[in-house]
């Protein structure tokens, strides 16, 4: 809360005290979804805009973060019957937000587990769902030590609507019933853009960002300690080879700036700051953008990627999914656990390449950056793994709506 700031704003909401909301509709169902940060909201964009667009259905948006929650309620905030912080997750709080908020249906993202608000959903017999469902490595380890704990954390009743058969079977291990899982596909793969930016998007951007138009762009996507220096490493390597190479870097973490500023000056290469003139001057060679929420947007100046928090001691990964969506060939470090299944496909489908270390990892950059051919490829390959994803939206949509149908009817 101090490192990021922003959390006193409606700290009323966290304490349970939402605004009264008017009276339902008479065949309209409330649906309350609770999406903890940026990740979790951009996962569910495309389902978003699905449930906002029936009008038999009432959303009632809450965040945690305070970013998460500045953009959902820039996005959607008009669309929303209301939105909000998240209720601390103990009984007053959560008993008093239930009870002005009373949901006919609520959703979490990914892998929440809020002990409390799920014993509120069972108590007042609304069904309760974590959609695009996927449980980490570190995650799946910690519900496995603690099975005693499956009766709170677990509870029979809950549906899990899992990112991957790899998921599913997670799941279904830690003992729910085959009934409560089913299988709806990575969210995350709608939510992209799904096109490539068009030749004048693009340079409009390199234009911004100072660079050339016939630049080379390597894009560091939600980068963490340690891999900022790699990626400039790689620049002035393929400086060093007369090509005109530049860096876009997009943090994980904006408060980071300052950190990543002297990293920047050490290099000798010029570079601008985002957030201090979002217009850089011609002939720059490295554009931070340290703001938050624009990644989508910014990454179309690219011509390929690494994915951020792979290379050790960084852990876990960040999502391929945007990046991969408009044609954008990633390489990754070897810590991609928390997206195991999705880069493995990528890399069997040559969308994406694994670095076992960092030297290797400066290598593909530059072998991808130096063969046409190879670059080309790889975009190519990358759409083809979008293509064979099918509508993840469209089945999540199929299935919430016939939980609940089977509520209305119990």
């Amino acid at each position: 809360m101090i490192k990021r700031g922003g959390y006193a704003r409606k700290m009323r909401f966290r304490l349970g005290l939402w605004p009264k909301l008017p009276r339902k509709k008479t065949g309209c169902r409330r649906i309350w979804i609770q999406a903890v940060s940026v990740g979790e909201l951009s996962s569910i964009g495309k389902l978003l805009e699905a449930l906002l667009a029936d009008p038999d259905i009432e959303v009632v948006l809450s965040g945690t973060t305070s970013t998460g929650l500045a953009i959902a309620e820039e996005k959607y905030g008009s669309k929303l019957l209301a939105q909000g912080p998240f209720p601390l997750d103990w009984l007053p709080f959560a008993r008093l937000a239930w009870s002005r908020i009373q949901p006919d249906l609520t959703i979490t993202v990914d892998s929440e587990l809020w002990p409390e608000h799920m014993h509120q959903a069972e108590k007042h017999k609304v069904p309760f769902v974590i959609v695009n469902a996927r449980l980490s490595d570190r995650s799946f380890r910690r519900l496995q030590f603690f099975r005693f704990l499956h009766g709170v954390l677990l509870p029979p009743k809950m549906r899990i609507l899992a990112s991957s058969e790899k998921q599913h079977d997670r799941w279904l291990s830690l003992g729910l019933d085959s009934g409560q899982v089913k299988v709806t596909g990575n969210l995350k793969v709608d939510s992209a853009s799904k096109s490539p930016p068009s030749k004048k998007t693009k340079q409009k951007l390199k234009s911004e960002f100072g660079f050339s138009g016939k630049s080379f762009v390597l894009v560091g996507i939600s980068t963490w300690p340690g891999e900022e220096e790699t990626l400039l490493e790689s620049i002035g390597e393929l400086r060093k080879n007369n090509l005109d190479a530049r860096l876009l870097l997009i943090p994980r973490h904006a408060e980071r700036r300052e950190e990543i500023r002297k990293h920047l000056s050490a290099s000798g290469l010029p570079f601008n700051l985002r957030s201090e003139s979002p217009q850089a001057k011609e002939g720059t060679i490295v554009y931070l953008a340290d703001t938050t929420g624009e990644l989508p947007e910014l990454i179309g100046a690219g011509d390929i990627a690494f994915l951020g928090k792979t290379l050790p001691p960084n852990n876990g990964g960040q999502n391929p999914m945007e990046p991969i969506s408009i044609g954008l060939p990633l390489v990754v470090g070897p810590a991609y656990q928390n997206f195991r299944e999705s880069c493995a496909e990528l890399f069997s489908h040559g969308a994406a390449f694994k670095a076992d270390k960092k030297e290797f990892a400066k290598t593909l950059i530059r072998e991808i950056a130096e063969d046409e051919k190879k670059n080309s490829e790889a975009r190519e390959a990358c759409f083809e793994w979008v293509r064979k994803q099918g509508s993840p939206t469209g089945t999540t949509m199929e299935i919430l709506r016939e939980i609940l149908e089977e509520a209305e009817a119990s």
